[in-house]
């Protein structure tokens, strides 16, 4: 995906938002928002909204002086999911197919994102997307892709979101590298987020070597890159993922719930839906 005009006034909201959960003083939230204009005005609309993020979220970072200011954020979310983990997983064991169901649950944990929205309701919305039908939902093309698959790289995206990742690598029965970001970026999963989540007990941790909310190539590992292009298949978690790699003629099923005006009017969607399809280039 390119950036749209959409997307600019949506990045200001973002420092915004930040500035607010971080309870930055106004001084220094007027220099956030003037140091994102300065980023912005030189920005590629031809590149995807995660290139530009990283560069925004960068400077944040740099002008507060804290390369993680989100930890705290990240331990809770973690810390909350963990709450409700044995209470998932109980209903999946209820469930009539596991995997149907753990995939549910893998989306509704896509909720926790704070760089679009801090207000939402884990619980609740784990019981709304259990119940709730996909816009996308190709599972059939799934577990026959699955089935011919002998190992599956996942794409991580949130924290919190992490911990019900492991219960849907637990119910494919398959080898799993579980990808995280090669640095804190937003409340996006990092290796010490993954563990902290119980996804090393579960899958092969690997790092991008990427620190942007999303797959940009051109700063990915080269160890990444070779894993990554072996993948028979490959589960991407979240909107990031989805805006870097939707472009791609790739083997993958994108998984995440849609959360803003952009992705959902480039998939000619409502707003809210929950995807899980293979990439639209490759339709």
């Amino acid at each position: 995906m390119k950036t749209y005009f959409d997307c600019y006034p949506c990045f200001f909201l973002q420092t915004k938002r930040t500035a607010e959960l971080l309870e930055i003083d106004d001084a220094t939230t007027w220099k956030l928002l003037k140091g994102v204009s300065r980023i912005l005005s030189d920005s590629d609309v031809d590149c995807p909204p995660p290139r530009t993020a990283s560069f925004v979220y960068d400077f944040i970072s740099k002008t507060l002086k804290n390369p993680d200011p989100f930890r705290h954020l990240k331990r809770e979310s973690i810390e909350h999911a963990l709450s409700l983990f044995n209470k998932a997983r109980s209903r999946i064991d209820k469930s009539s197919d596991r995997l149907e169901s753990a995939i549910r649950y893998a989306a509704a944990g896509n909720v926790i994102d704070y760089g679009i929205s801090s207000d939402f309701d884990l619980l609740n919305e784990l019981d709304t997307v259990a119940k709730k039908e996909f816009l996308k939902w190709e599972y059939d093309e799934f577990i026959r892709d699955l089935e011919d698959a002998p190992w599956v790289l996942v794409l991580g995206d949130n924290c919190g979101e992490s911990v019900f990742d492991r219960l849907l690598i637990e119910e494919l029965k398959k080898p799993v590298y579980y990808a995280v970001r090669g640095g804190p970026i937003i409340n996006d999963v990092t290796e010490e987020d993954a563990i902290s989540s119980g996804l090393g007990e579960v899958a092969k941790i690997v790092s991008t070597g990427c620190k942007a909310p999303g797959i940009i190539f051109d700063w990915c590992s080269k160890e990444f890159l070779d894993l990554f292009k072996s993948t028979p298949l490959i589960i991407s978690k979240g909107q990031g993922n989805f805006e870097t790699l939707s472009d791609e003629a790739l083997p993958v099923y994108f998984l995440f719930k849609i959360k803003c005006k952009v992705v959902a009017e480039y998939l000619s969607c409502p707003l809210g839906s929950l995807y899980f399809g293979k990439s639209p280039s490759i339709f």
